[in-house]
């Protein structure tokens, strides 16, 4: 497995030394988790901007006067949804994977009203790239791949969903399916299969099914893993580029949290 750094420190009490140590460890074993933490709205968008940048796109799961949180919730009121990501199972994604550019490469998990019968499981992208011999390393970056969000994939939406209408407006984009870090220079995997819909060698088109689930067992190792029943008050980040996540599906359609997306340019500023 894994070994995300874990602490009861309050986050909103570290120096920017502090956080960069916090940084550096995220992006080393894909995520971090600060247990026992308490936000206000206001308090943890000050948090997420020591890091960077936030996205702030003001949708339909985003509070009116903090737009840079993503209710992450299966509740509905009056009928309609409040937040993203529903009750069901979501397969194996990360942030912006549909979209052309991605920058916005820390995700914040804090939870609000916790399910304990959800598991968030978190999947390393770069320590598999390094179990593999040369020869393997240097065809898989020789891949290019091109993504585009695909309903009933990574979960299923019925039309007229707000969630389908705003996902399926990315273009989507071509990139390499093994690319380096901005921060460390290591290299990692960029596979959220769900999203792959054509794949190639250098300029031959290769069979990207094919490709998916040589991939699969590859990637996909237990010894790559961490799993997370999330509990009131707990803080989970996570580096887009070195991980992947999916959740098993909620029963407690009240169980919430906020999610939050920046990326590390105050940190490394």
């Amino acid at each position: 497995m894994i070994t995300p750094y874990r602490t009861t420190e309050d986050i909103k009490t570290l120096s920017k030394e502090q956080l960069i140590d916090v940084s550096k460890a995220i992006h080393k074993e894909g995520c971090a988790v600060f247990y026992d933490q308490d936000f206000s709205e206001d308090q943890i968008v000050q948090m997420q901007k020591k890091f960077g940048e936030c996205e702030a796109p003001g949708l339909f799961m985003n509070p009116k006067d903090h737009p840079e949180i993503f209710l992450v919730t299966g509740k509905k009121v009056d009928g309609k949804k409040i937040g993203m990501f529903g009750d069901t199972e979501l397969g194996w994604h990360s942030n912006g994977n549909s979209r052309h550019l991605i920058d916005k490469i820390l995700i914040s998990l804090y939870c609000v009203k916790e399910d304990v019968n959800t598991t968030l499981s978190v999947c390393h992208t770069s320590k598999p790239f390094y179990d593999l011999s040369e020869d393997e390393q240097e065809y898989w970056k020789s891949i290019n791949i091109r993504l585009k969000f695909k309903n009933n994939t990574i979960y299923d939406l019925e039309e007229g969903d707000p969630e389908l209408e705003f996902m399926s407006k990315n273009k989507g984009s071509i990139r390499k399916l093994v690319d380096q870090h901005p921060h460390t220079g290591l290299y990692y995997f960029y596979f959220p299969y769900h999203f792959i819909i054509k794949a190639w060698e250098n300029k031959t088109p290769i069979d990207h099914e094919k490709m998916i689930e040589r991939l699969k067992p590859i990637i996909f190792r237990s010894k790559y893993q961490y799993h997370h029943v999330f509990k009131k008050g707990d803080l989970l980040l996570m580096d887009q580029f070195t991980s992947l996540h999916r959740r098993t599906p909620v029963l407690d359609n009240n169980r919430l949290l906020w999610r939050l997306a920046s990326d590390f340019k105050n940190v490394y500023a």
